[in-house]
């Protein structure tokens, strides 16, 4: 294994002192980078970062147990006892390592931002691109200024391609991570009202998404969704930097133009350009869009196409972004579950709700289920956003509606006339009765924001499957040797 930075590269990338002079003294780097002595693995530097409800410094003795090669720390005392390198401050310190890393690297840079998509889309081009050669991407939800300084440092400078999420609460943080990223290429997925209560209006978000360009390389290029209300704010916006732009949407300047979308039981077809279809076995409608913002950042990297087409028609997607939760009851009856539970917004609910009552249409026979929960960090829009959705759950009529939160409640008020709802403020009372409520031949949606609690809806779910699968293969197992027994 490849050593991932020398001991020489990071005295450099942090300008630390080693006042102990045993800095990584019994070996000659370090396999990764670690500031989590739970995830650590043996050979990774531990950088013990400091903040105002914790300290790294108290879990130098478990990451040395878990065989931490090295550590750096902010303590002149602890430095000298452990032979740690000492910096001023470790947060910055790893901001510094990252852009030590993206300097080094001789690949290509992609930078991903919007109100919704990153994740999917990051999901979706990185396994694409693994077709292509060694490509580093996001993981989880690091996309902030810690989360994109620890997936940099742990960049390989001869990979061949990064992809990364860049996230944003408030005005100003795109700008300060676009500039560590530097990116070749930057994606904004879309503009919406998400983080609102952080903003004055959408025009303020689409200001700060903007501050992506300030950061792309000399004949970088941005990606950007030719449907959305702001694109021409994008597009002008990009100009005046200089930045050249490829657009994807159904809109006629779309560079690569999407012609139509179709679902079925049998996945998600879509045409576009000169009558191209793509086909997608397991991704919706809703992720159509990134598949094809994926193709736009493909084509621009003058790609061989087929290898993406390939790559693409089987990627499943991640578990909380409408991952299918397939439980086979007794006699192969089925129950489907959606987890879309990570989080929401006005427009990726809405979308939900939309490819959630185009299954319904398609699965006649089976009683739907929503479990939807408040869509947060909307400020003063919150009661309004949720009030738009009363005539989406209206079409799709549902045989059971149930709500977690305050603004949720507020749909179970109104549509009680119409609907079977059940309104609930606690998860954990939802999760006793949610074991009363699943039978054979259901589709269930589950949306919300991920502070409202519902993911922990998904592991009684996938309990629920294993479950019956090992109950229903001994079934068979006994049908077919009569005298079995367990032991």
């Amino acid at each position: 294994m490849k050593n991932l930075w020398s001991k020489n590269e990071l005295i450099i990338a942090t300008n630390g002192l080693d006042p102990s002079l045993n800095f990584l003294k019994n070996t000659d780097g370090v396999f990764g980078i670690s500031i989590d002595d739970r995830t650590l693995k043996k050979g990774d530097l531990f950088i013990a970062l400091k903040g105002n409800n914790f300290d790294g410094h108290e879990f130098i003795e478990s990451a040395l147990s878990k065989g931490a090669a090295g550590l750096i720390v902010s303590d002149k005392k602890l430095a000298k006892k452990y032979g740690a390198l000492l910096v001023k401050n470790t947060t910055d310190t790893l901001t510094k390592i990252g852009k030590f890393a993206r300097d080094r690297f001789e690949g290509i840079t992609i930078a991903l931002t919007g109100s919704s998509g990153k994740t999917s889309t990051n999901h979706i081009l990185s396994s694409s691109l693994k077709k292509y050669g060694p490509t580093h991407n996001t993981q989880g939800n690091n996309n902030n200024i810690i989360g994109v300084s620890l997936t940099l440092s742990r960049l390989p400078s001869y990979f061949k391609y990064c992809v990364l999420e860049l996230g944003m609460n408030n005005p100003g943080e795109i700008k300060r991570l676009t500039k560590i990223v530097k990116p070749d290429i930057a994606l904004i997925t879309n503009v919406s009202n998400s983080h609102f209560q952080n903003f004055k209006n959408e025009e303020e978000i689409a200001l700060a998404k903007s501050e992506i360009f300030l950061g792309l390389n000399k004949n970088g290029i941005a990606i950007l969704n030719s449907d959305n209300a702001w694109c021409d704010f994008l597009l002008n916006k990009a100009k005046k930097l200089g930045v050249k732009t490829h657009l994807f949407g159904y809109s006629k300047k779309s560079d690569t133009k999407i012609l139509k979308i179709t679902d079925d039981k049998k996945g998600t077809k879509v045409y576009f350009d000169n009558k191209i279809k793509l086909n997608l076995n397991y991704l919706n409608t809703t992720q159509a869009l990134n598949a094809i913002a994926t193709i736009s950042i493909v084509k621009q990297l003058k790609l061989n196409l087929e290898k993406t087409f390939k790559a693409i028609a089987n990627i499943e997607p991640l578990p909380g972004r409408g991952q299918i939760i397939k439980i086979n009851f007794n006699q192969d009856h089925k129950t489907f579950v959606i987890d879309d539970s990570y989080n929401a917004n006005p427009d990726s609910m809405r979308a939900a709700l939309s490819n959630f009552y185009s299954l319904k249409t398609k699965f006649k026979n089976y009683q739907t289920i929503l479990i939807i929960g408040d869509m947060l960090e909307l400020g003063r829009i919150s009661k309004k956003s949720h009030k738009e959705l009363l005539p989406v759950i209206k079409k799709i009529n549902p045989h059971i509606l149930i709500t977690l939160g305050h603004y949720t409640n507020y749909l179970c008020k109104e549509l009680s006339p119409y609907v079977n709802c059940n309104p609930y403020y606690s998860i954990e009372t939802l999760l006793e009765d949610i074991k009363k409520i699943l039978k054979p031949r259901q589709l269930i949606l589950i949306k919300g924001s991920n502070g409202t609690g519902l993911w922990k809806l998904v592991p009684f779910f996938k309990n629920h499957l294993e479950e019956h699968n090992a109950a229903w293969f001994f079934i068979k197992l006994y049908r077919l040797f009569p005298t079995f027994k367990s032991f």
